[in-house]
């Protein structure tokens, strides 16, 4: 008998989110030796998914899936699954994603672990360890789903997108599912208005916490930024409590997860729930006044020290700088 097939797929219905999806794939399907699969809904989408690492894409270019609609995407997707029985399924936690995922794990009565911090597989490669944060971030649970396939929602910037590589070659599968028409109907599209940055394109960002005391004093935080050429950010408190600044630029498990290659972190404690949002960050430095701060174990370099004293240095020392 030949080997089981131990496939992953992916799936996001924003492109930028699949190419992370595709990457964290092509770590796993690297270890299980399997192939990682992409499911499009246009030629074009399915030629980009192999340029960033797909082996093969699934291709259902179907007029019921040019919008989505979380009926007709759980049909296409749990019949195909049923004919190709993949191992893992990655779905992006969108929030059309944390509708699909929940539905699509009911209808292939097998488990479901949304919005997970983590994914890696376990010792014997049999099963995907996922963590997920609970008790509103004071505890960390690592998930095993027994039954297949696993299935996992993964936020936006948890994971480094794939690079995409125009030699790649991949097979397209075009599919030709059974769709029935939704049940409900769309009456109109409205775009949300985003008053903040868009971290997530950042790849500088500078971000404070409690640690300043008035409003007034983020000009600070604001100074330094512009003088390394970042962005600014904050933790949940400050956008949802203080409303400082708009929600769309706080950071954490339930705001924007980062992947900057510098994150400074001002007067931030560290609690889970923000250091899930910044966990990929490739240099974490932090200023913090409490030597015992939890923001120190999980940062690169650390200052500890008073803000309102040190980060004016910091702005006149890096504008020094960029002056010679």
């Amino acid at each position: 008998m030949g080997q089981e097939k131990r496939d992953i797929w992916v799936f996001s219905e924003q492109p930028q989110h699949a190419f992370e999806l595709l990457g964290k794939g092509k770590v796993l399907s690297k270890e299980l030796g399997s192939d990682l699969i992409a499911f499009a809904t246009t030629p074009a989408s399915a030629d980009e998914y192999i340029r960033h690492g797909a082996d093969k894409v699934i291709l259902v270019n179907h007029p019921l899936l040019s919008e989505f609609q979380v009926d007709t995407y759980t049909d296409a997707l749990s019949e195909l699954t049923n004919e190709h029985k993949p191992e893992i399924i990655l779905i992006g936690a969108t929030r059309n994603g944390l509708e699909l995922a929940p539905r699509l794990a009911e209808r292939l009565k097998t488990g479901c672990v949304t919005e997970v911090t983590r994914i890696e597989l376990d010792a014997d490669k049999k099963f995907l360890l996922m963590d997920r944060v609970t008790m509103g971030g004071n505890l960390v649970e690592t998930h095993i789903s027994r039954s297949k396939p696993q299935i996992a929602t993964v936020p936006k910037g948890l994971f480094t997108q794939s690079t995409p590589d125009p030699s790649h070659k991949g097979q397209v599968i075009i599919a030709e599912p059974v769709i029935k028409p939704p049940t409900t109907k769309l009456l109109e599209k409205k775009p949300k208005e985003v008053k903040g940055v868009k971290l997530s394109d950042a790849t500088i960002i500078v971000s404070f916490g409690r640690g300043i005391r008035k409003k007034e004093d983020m000009i600070m935080v604001e100074d330094f930024a512009k003088a390394v050429g970042g962005v600014v950010g904050c933790s949940r408190p400050i956008a949802e409590d203080l409303r400082w600044l708009p929600e769309e630029q706080y950071i954490g498990l339930s705001g924007q997860k980062v992947n900057p290659k510098l994150y400074v972190a001002c007067g931030i404690s560290g609690q889970i729930q923000h250091l899930t949002g910044i966990r990929n960050s490739k240099v974490i430095v932090s200023i913090n006044n409490d030597p015992k701060a939890p923001i120190f174990e999980f940062s690169d370099y650390g200052i500890v020290g008073d803000l309102y004293t040190i980060l004016p240095i910091l702005t006149d020392a890096v504008r020094q700088l960029t002056k010679n």
